[in-house]
């Protein structure tokens, strides 16, 4: 096979799979819409249980807790997660201006710990990774930092998403209870920019089958 051709086939087996990926993805949130719509169900029939005096609140509540223990325990509380970000007039202020290297040495760019969903464009761009197990998040490192950053700034600066571009740390008291004087929300960070969050995707490992005649 010619190298042009291979090259052929080699984008042809990435749009599909981009295209099977997004198919997944949109399935996906189809059910969690109708799981929603379930739950909106079980709800009401509980409170009618409970105003006609079928079951107790408390009851209810312990049977739930209950239950929730158990699928957590099993991994199955987790759904796909599946987030596309859409952007408006509103959600675009101009961004306060924010001299950004005379406060690295205290915010350590905690702002690319944050997280996000991507935009169409920027899925579809192809600059920026996203997080395979959080579709369509930005994707992380382990320690939790934006996987772009790569310690000298940001490698894809050109093609940052539009939330980077908009966002200024100078009107966020998630990032400093005192922007002027540099003090840092410990607190908050601490508390919600951790490691990487589990992944919500799993990797599972297909045994060969042997065909009928053939040992093991």
């Amino acid at each position: 096979m010619s190298e042009h051709k291979r090259n052929n086939v080699v984008q042809e087996l990435n749009s599909q799979l981009e295209r099977g990926s997004l198919f997944a993805h949109t399935a996906l949130g189809e059910n969690a819409m109708r799981l929603a719509q379930l739950q909106a169900v079980v709800h009401g029939l509980a409170d009618l249980l409970i105003a006609q005096g079928s079951i107790s609140g408390s009851d209810l509540a312990k049977s739930i807790q209950h239950a929730d223990e158990e699928l957590r325990q099993r991994g199955e509380q987790l759904g796909p997660g599946t987030l596309i970000r859409v952007d408006t007039i509103e959600d675009t202020p101009a961004a306060a201006v924010v001299d950004c290297e005379s406060r690295l040495h205290i915010c350590q760019a905690v702002c690319c710990r944050l997280n996000f969903a991507l935009s169409v464009e920027e899925i579809e761009d192809g600059h920026v990774r996203w997080d395979l197990g959080l579709p369509y998040h930005i994707r992380k490192q382990p320690n939790g930092c934006c996987v772009h950053q790569n310690g000298k700034g940001c490698s894809i600066y050109d093609h940052r998403p539009g939330v980077c571009r908009r966002y200024s740390c100078a009107r966020d008291p998630r990032i400093w209870t005192d922007f002027e004087g540099m003090r840092l929300n410990h607190e908050w960070i601490a508390a919600s920019l951790g490691e990487a969050s589990r992944p919500r995707a799993t990797a599972v490992l297909m045994h060969r089958i042997e065909p009928k005649g053939e040992s093991s």
